[in-house]
């Protein structure tokens, strides 16, 4: 009874703790009016490898969340699966952010011309996930558990793969540009934590597939390098600074440096 309890408090703690982590990074670009330092490439991973991860848990659990009435454990099986949920609607929430300021503002798009596409990339987008949705859909009602299960499998793996491709460019950005700009730290400190406590949930509590977490530690400890990454450069920043000869003033000097 304890460990179910510990299980719901996780879960819901999981759930709402993703939907509020995402307010620091949401509100940062409502205040800087940019999006500069985000990489697309790495919110479109987001959204696919969110995808790819739901749809291998349900299939990977197909059998038994077909059955779950008769088990009466309907709850149990679906509450993970909302969890993972949560994500994938946080990215696509951010995608939209993302769109909106790359048609909106000026500096995004004198930065590069190809800005003006970034419209007909989220329709392109759009119409993979409805082509993915239609594949989960036809392959769920025709084939055999077995196969479902398998097929399962590879999304789960698929989706581990696009983790790690997701944050390549993000951590490639954050490099380049040796700072923020308008990344959210606190954001992704707390991603980077909920990573982890999505891994105990996902694996001890609610007794999914080693597969199914793999996306999530690949996640975490990306996030977890993109933020290291940036206190680095700015404790180095701040140690050659410190290294400059401080400026030099006095008031009876014709002469004084400033």
């Amino acid at each position: 009874m304890s460990a179910n309890i510990l299980g719901n408090l996780l879960v819901w703690g999981l759930i709402s703790g993703t939907l509020l982590s995402y307010l620091p990074q949401y509100i940062k670009i409502y205040n800087t009016k940019s999006v500069r330092g985000i990489s697309e490439s790495t919110i479109v991973m987001g959204i696919y490898s969110c995808m790819f991860n739901i749809i291998g848990t349900i299939q990977e659990d197909y059998q038994s969340l077909i059955h779950c009435r008769q088990n009466n454990d309907c709850y149990s099986k679906i509450i993970p699966i909302i969890q993972l949920i949560s994500p994938g609607l946080c990215f696509t929430i951010l995608y939209l952010f993302y769109i909106y300021y790359n048609i909106h503002t000026e500096e995004q798009i004198l930065l590069t011309g190809e800005q003006k596409y970034a419209t007909r990339r989220a329709w392109y987008n759009l119409y993979a996930n409805i082509i993915i949705i239609t594949i989960f859909i036809l392959t769920s009602i025709n084939l055999k558990y077995q196969y479902i299960n398998t097929i399962g499998k590879i999304f789960n793996i698929t989706s581990m793969i696009l983790s790690l491709v997701m944050w390549l460019p993000q951590i490639y950005t954050t490099y380049k540009l040796k700072s923020d700009h308008a990344l959210s730290l606190i954001a992704l400190s707390i991603h980077a934590f909920g990573c982890l406590i999505t891994i105990i949930y996902q694996y001890t509590f609610a007794k999914q597939s080693f597969l199914v977490i793999l996306n999530y530690l690949v996640g975490g400890i990306s996030e977890a390098s993109i933020v290291l990454i940036v206190y680095y450069y700015r404790n180095k920043n701040k140690s050659k600074y410190h290294e400059y000869p401080k400026p030099m003033y006095n008031p009876d000097s014709k002469y004084t440096t400033l």
